[in-house]
């Protein structure tokens, strides 16, 4: 199991446990005996547009980028880190509906996964969960609220800036000029555009798939 190979799978339905305030003895004997938990690779599909959802995937490892596609480009929802699940997917349990988005693993991880038909039975059943799910619909809400504000009165210059120092590793990230127009929902060519003014403004320096912020 990787990296995750010392981690037991009952430390890490604990580390949930604790990290939401499970308090409920049935819902966490609920939790051991229904769910289950599973390894995914960089690259695998969690969810896939228009398939129905099945399990709620909650990520306990890993990070899972959570997109739109229409035709040839893509809208970054936002990204998900260990203890989060796809609020998207969440609200499909309750409806049993299609999914609208996909989810994408851009690091190896572990999920937690928990079959549609008991997420809204525990919802009802145990304050916990209901709990967890009201804080996963307004954390989601506000983080959507936030970058629609960013899209709408933000610059694209800008939130290229704010995206690569965010997404940056020691001041570098490695991303090829197609993946960042992908994840910012543009064009290559603007990408390239941008980012050739940032170089030139001194701010950042370009590499072969690689951006250095100064």
């Amino acid at each position: 199991m990787g990296r995750y190979a010392i981690k037991t799978m009952d430390k890490l339905l604990e580390d949930f446990i604790k990290t939401h305030r499970i308090k409920e003895k049935d819902l966490i004997e609920e939790l051991n005996d229904k769910a289950y938990i599973s390894e995914f690779k960089k690259g695998e599909f969690l969810i896939k547009n228009n398939n129905y959802i099945k399990v709620l995937k909650i990520v306990l490892g890993g990070k899972v980028r959570v997109y739109q596609e229409n035709q040839d480009r893509e809208i970054l929802i936002y990204h998900l880190k260990p203890m989060e699940t796809c609020t998207l997917s969440l609200s499909a349990c309750f409806e049993d509906c299609k999914s609208n988005v996909n989810a994408i693993a851009e690091e190896d991880g572990m999920v937690l996964n928990i079959p549609v038909r008991f997420v809204e039975q525990w919802s009802f059943k145990y304050e916990s969960w209901h709990r967890f799910t009201i804080n996963t619909f307004r954390e989601s809400y506000s983080y959507l609220i936030e970058n629609y504000s960013k899209l709408a009165f933000q610059p694209l210059k800008d939130r290229l800036l704010d995206y690569i120092i965010e997404k940056s590793n020691h001041n570098i990230l490695n991303r090829s000029h197609a993946q960042l127009a992908k994840e910012l929902g543009t064009t290559r060519e603007v990408i390239s555009r941008l980012l050739k003014k940032l170089e030139a403004d001194k701010i950042v320096t370009l590499g072969q798939k690689s951006i250095k912020v100064l």
